[in-house]
C-alpha cells in the first residue's frame, strides 16, 4: 500500500468546489499478495470443514519470510503502476491541450468515465470551466452544470458535467432559483418516454432514494406487476381489490388535530361527493353522456350529505337511493324537489340504476362496495395497487379500478398526519381521461403543501394526449394546464412525431433539446427542474437494485 499527499494553492472567491479550501491529491494503491498457510491455520481449516467439530478460535497468522519476500515484491510493483497511470493521464491531457476543435472529452479517467462510456454524447464541461478555445461547442444542456445544488438523494450522474444528480420532490423548493427564491413551487414530477427507455427504472431509483429519505410512496397502478417487487424489497405493501377484499373509496380519513373539525367534515363530504362523481364517470358508455343528470347529482349530493362524518359504503348509499320512503324523507329539504316526491323518486332510482353493476352481484361489484377489508398501513414506506390480473383488462372496470384507488388515496391524504407522500401513476392517460379525477388532481395540486403531497405522472409519447382528447376539447386543456403546472419534467427518448406536442407542455425547449431527444440512448433523460438549464442524466443502481428493477427480460429473444 503506497499514499501520498500534495498541497495546491488555497481556493479563494466564488468557485464550484464552495469555501476556501486546500485541494489535495492522496494516491492509494492496494496490490493483493498470496501467502501460505501454516500447519496450526491448515488444521484449524480442517476443523471448520470437518462437521460434529468445533474449530475454535482461528489462530493468529504467523508472518513468515516467504511472506515478507511476497510484499516485498509487490512493493516493488505498486510504484510501477503508479507511474503508469500518471503517464497516461499526462499523455491524455497533452491530446486534450492540443484539441483545438474541442473533439475529445475533457477530464482525466475515472469511475464516472466508466458509467458514461457507453453514451453517443460526448461528455463535455460547463461554461465557466470552459475555455474560449471550447466555447464554440457549448449547448443549452451543458450550462447546467455549477446550478445551485438540490438538498435530495443521489440520483444519478450528470453526463455531461459529470457531477452527481441530487433530487427530492420537496427540496426543488428550498433551493434558490433563476427567477425567484425557489428552483420549483410544485412537487410534482412528469415523466415522459418510450417503452425501453428508461423512464420506469428512472421512477423506481428515484421512489427508491425518497424512501431511504423518509418519504412514502403510493402506487396507483401496477399493471406488469413490476413495482410489487420494490415494495416487497423496502417492507411495504402490495394489495388488490377483489376476490373477496374489499377497498372502501368513501372510508373517512384520519381526523387530524383538535380545531379542524369544520374543515374536516367539509373535506369528508366534498370528497365523498367528487367519489360519487368519478365512479360515474368510469361507469359512462362510450361515446355516452355523463350518467347523472342534475336531478340525479342533487340526490346523490343528499345522500352524501347524509352519512355525515359516520361509516359509508356505496352499497349502503344505493339502498338509500333506492329506499323510496327515505327519498321521500328527504324530498321536502332538497332544493327544486319539496313539492316534487315523484320527481325525486324517479332521479333518485335512476342514480341507483347507474350503480347497480358495482353492487351486489353487478359485473363490477366485489371491489369498492362494502367497508374495507384490506388493512393498509398509512406508515408504510411504500403501498402498491396490484392491477395485473387479467380481470383488470377490461376497459370499463378498469376505470371503475382508477376512479376508486385515487378516491381512496384522497381520503388518506386528506389525514394531514405529518407524513410526505409521492403519488406514482405509472398510466397517467387512464386517470386523466377521466374529467373528474381531473378535478381532483388538480385539488391535490393545490393543496400539495397542505396536504403534504406530490404526484409523479408517467407518460409514453406525449403525442398520445391526441388519441384520448380531442383537439380542443376542455379536458384536453384542463390536461395541459397540469402538465404545465408541473415544474419538474423528465424527458427520455421521444419519437419525432412527439416534439411539437412536448414543445407546447415545455414552451422554453431549445433547439439542441429539440435535435437530441428523438436520439437519445437507453437510460438517458434530459432533467428540466423549474427554469433552470436542462441537464442530461443517467439513473443509477447497483447490480441488486438493477435486476430488482429490471423489466426488459422479456424483450430479448434470448
Amino acid at each position: 500500500m503506497s499514499g501520498s499527499a500534495g498541497d495546491a494553492p488555497v481556493l479563494e472567491g466564488e468557485h464550484r468546489l464552495g469555501e476556501g479550501m486546500r485541494r489535495g491529491v492522496f494516491c492509494l494503491g492496494l496490490v493483493p499478495v498470496a501467502t501460505g498457510l501454516t500447519l496450526r491455520e491448515a488444521m484449524w481449516m480442517q476443523c471448520c470443514l470437518t462437521a460434529g467439530v468445533e474449530p475454535g478460535p482461528m489462530p493468529a497468522h504467523a508472518f513468515r519470510r516467504a511472506d515478507r519476500h511476497a510484499v516485498e515484491d509487490a512493493m516493488g510493483v505498486a510504484p510501477g503502476l503508479m507511474r503508469a497511470m500518471a503517464a497516461d493521464a499526462k499523455r491524455r491531457r497533452r491530446m486534450v491541450d492540443a484539441d483545438e476543435e474541442g473533439r475529445l472529452p475533457l477530464g482525466s479517467p475515472s469511475p464516472v468515465d466508466m458509467m458514461t462510456r457507453d453514451f453517443r454524447v460526448r461528455p463535455v464541461t460547463a461554461w465557466h470551466q470552459t475555455s474560449t478555445g471550447r466555447a464554440g461547442v457549448l449547448s443549452t444542456l451543458v450550462a447546467g452544470s455549477g446550478a445551485p445544488r438540490i438538498d435530495g438523494p443521489v440520483i444519478g450522474v450528470d453526463v455531461l458535467s459529470r457531477e452527481l444528480w441530487r433530487f427530492d420532490s420537496w427540496a426543488t423548493y428550498d433551493a434558490p432559483g433563476v427567477h425567484g427564491p425557489h428552483m420549483t413551487t410544485s412537487p410534482d414530477v412528469f415523466i415522459c418516454g418510450l417503452r425501453g427507455n428508461g423512464k420506469s427504472f428512472a421512477a423506481k431509483v428515484m421512489a427508491l432514494r425518497e424512501i431511504e429519505a423518509g418519504r412514502h410512496v403510493i402506487v396507483q397502478s401496477d399493471r406488469e406487476g413490476e413495482w410489487g417487487r420494490v415494495a416487497n424489497h423496502v417492507g411495504g405493501q402490495v394489495v388488490s381489490p377483489g376476490g373477496g377484499h374489499y377497498l372502501n373509496p368513501f372510508a373517512l380519513p384520519d381526523r387530524p388535530s383538535a380545531g379542524e373539525d369544520d374543515l374536516w367534515r367539509q373535506e369528508v363530504l366534498s370528497g365523498r361527493k367528487a367519489a360519487f362523481m368519478s365512479l360515474a364517470e368510469a361507469l359512462r358508455e362510450d361515446g355516452g353522456p355523463f350518467p347523472l343528470d342534475r336531478d340525479m347529482q342533487v340526490v346523490v349530493d343528499r345522500v352524501a350529505v347524509s352519512f355525515g362524518t359516520g361509516p359509508m359504503t356505496l352499497e349502503a348509499a344505493v339502498d338509500r337511493l333506492a329506499d323510496r320512503s327515505w327519498v321521500d324523507g328527504e324530498s321536502p329539504s332538497m332544493t327544486g324537489f319539496e313539492h316534487e316526491p315523484a320527481l325525486a323518486r324517479a332521479a333518485a332510482a335512476a342514480a341507483a340504476r347507474v350503480y347497480a353493476p358495482m353492487v351486489r352481484g353487478g359485473t363490477l361489484s366485489g371491489m369498492f362496495d362494502r367497508e374495507s377489508t384490506i388493512r393498509l398501513d398509512p406508515s408504510s414506506p411504500m403501498i402498491v395497487f396490484d392491477t395485473s390480473s387479467p380481470a383488470l383488462n377490461n376497459e370499463q372496470l378498469k376505470r371503475v379500478f382508477t376512479a376508486a384507488v385515487s378516491s381512496w388515496i384522497d381520503r388518506l391524504l386528506q389525514g394531514r398526519d405529518g407524513r410526505r407522500r409521492i403519488v406514482v401513476d405509472e398510466e397517467a392517460w387512464d386517470l386523466l381521461s377521466n374529467a373528474r379525477l381531473v378535478d381532483s388532481l388538480q385539488t391535490r395540486q393545490r393543496s400539495a403543501g397542505h396536504w403534504g403531497c406530490a404526484t409523479w405522472l408517467i407518460v409514453h409519447g406525449v403525442n398520445d394526449m391526441t388519441h384520448v382528447f380531442g383537439e380542443g376539447s376542455e379536458l384536453r386543456g384542463r390536461v395541459e394546464e397540469i402538465l404545465n403546472q408541473m415544474q419538474t419534467k423528465i424527458i427520455f427518448r421521444q419519437g419525432g412525431s412527439n416534439i411539437d406536442m412536448l414543445s407546447r407542455l415545455v414552451p422554453d425547449l431549445s433547439e439542441d433539446e429539440r435535435r437530441v431527444i428523438p436520439t437519445l440512448p437507453q437510460g438517458l433523460g434530459v432533467w428540466r427542474v423549474g427554469a433552470e438549464h436542462p441537464r442530461m442524466v443517467r439513473a443509477l443502481a447497483g447490480p441488486t437494485l438493477s435486476a430488482l428493477f429490471d423489466t426488459s427480460d422479456l424483450r430479448s429473444a434470448a
